[in-house]
Formats: structure tokens, C-alpha cells, sequence
């Protein structure tokens, strides 16, 4: 008794699979991780706590005297970025994304420290956290965004295979 065993198209699954592995290693991964750090950034812009009236920092001025800047309400969520980390910073891992307060969009420059008052409560009297609770309300929600973007690039890059 003999049997005779015949597999076609196996070319064509391996050139699918290269297209899908292609695309999720190039542009996918880094729009993936955009939407679901985009989720994040915009709930921590919503949440963020906002001064009821202008408040007055002092800043070093680098000549061993102060600078005495007057804030608008509202510094910190404006300053709030989404970040993209470059490849020789994250090694093994094809694209990462960062919620953060930025110090450079506007003056006064340091909003990062500003928010790091806010969200512990330094020099306040209780903390008001927003990046920690942006995660917390909507962690779920971003990595589902990330999920959808991931399983749409697949599909197209699957279907782009074959062609």
C-alpha cells in the first residue's frame, strides 16, 4: 500500500506571512502604539488638575538670581505630549510610546516639574493625580485601540500578500 501526499500553495503562505511580518515590524508597530498613547494622552489632558487662578513660579536664571514668571491656568495639560522612542532606546522592542509633560511648549519651562507637584502633592495641600489615574481609567481602553489598529494592518498586509 502506498500513499501519496500533495501540498500546494505553500509559496503563497509564506510570502503572506512575510507581508504580515513586514508590516508589523515597520509601520503597524508605530501606529499601534501611537493610538493607544494618544487614548492615554487625551484622558490625562481631560483629567489633569487646573489652577482656579494665575499662580507665580520662581525659576533660577543660571546667574545665581531667580526669574519671576506669572502661569495661566491650564500649563500642565497643555504641556501634556505623546512621545515616540527612538530605536537606540528601546532595544528589543519594535516601537514604544510615552505619555509625558513636555518642558519646552510654552514659558515658563517647567511644567514637568510643575506636574510632578500636582500629581503628589508637593506644596499642595492633597495631590491631584492624572497620569496614574489617566492609565487606571483608560488603560484598557488604550491597549484595545492598539489591539484594533494591529489586527486592521494584519488583514490589509495578509491581503496584500496574496497579491
Amino acid at each position: 500500500m502506498k500513499i501519496t501526499t500533495s501540498v500546494k500553495g505553500l509559496d503563497k503562505l509564506k510570502q503572506r506571512i512575510r507581508s504580515v511580518q513586514k508590516a508589523a515590524k515597520g509601520e503597524l508597530a508605530k501606529k499601534a502604539t501611537g493610538r493607544g498613547s494618544a487614548v492615554l494622552r487625551d484622558e490625562a489632558k481631560k483629567i489633569v488638575y487646573t489652577a482656579p487662578d494665575d499662580y507665580v513660579v520662581y525659576n533660577r536664571d543660571g546667574k545665581g538670581g531667580k526669574t519671576r514668571t506669572v502661569v495661566k491656568p491650564g500649563h500642565v495639560g497643555r504641556s501634556i505630549i505623546m512621545k515616540r522612542i527612538p530605536a537606540s532606546e528601546r532595544p528589543g522592542l519594535t516601537s514604544k510610546h510615552i505619555v509625558t509633560v513636555s518642558n519646552s511648549l510654552e514659558i515658563p519651562k517647567g511644567a514637568r516639574q510643575i506636574a510632578t507637584f500636582v500629581e503628589y502633592g508637593i506644596n499642595m495641600p492633597q495631590p491631584h493625580p492624572f497620569m496614574s489615574t489617566a492609565y487606571y481609567n483608560k488603560g484598557s481602553e488604550a491597549k484595545k485601540e492598539a489591539f484594533k489598529v494591529m489586527l486592521k494592518g494584519v488583514n490589509e498586509a495578509w491581503k496584500k500578500g496574496s497579491a
